[in-house]
């Protein structure tokens, strides 16, 4: 774990709110990286729940078990 943490820095804040830590180093790149997987899985979700309204509104999808396919898809793409 040492590797990953290159410095922690501990700062105070005003008040009586918790003091803030700052990390810098390699485990600072991976908590940013699962930042924007977090995002883009949240937006890739947003767009197939888009896609499958869509495609329910406009008759594409008629069946349960076409609905069913079309969210294994999705779940597979993700």
């Amino acid at each position: 774990m040492r590797d990953l943490i290159r410095i922690a820095v501990i700062g105070t804040t005003p008040g009586h709110r918790p003091a803030s830590l700052q990390v810098h180093g390699d485990i600072a790149h991976i908590m940013t990286s699962m930042d924007v997987i977090d995002v883009l899985q949240q937006q890739f979700i947003t767009a197939a729940q888009n896609d499958l309204m869509t495609r329910l509104t406009s008759g594409e999808i008629d069946t349960e078990a076409k609905k069913n396919k079309l969210i294994e898809a999705y779940i597979n793409e993700l």
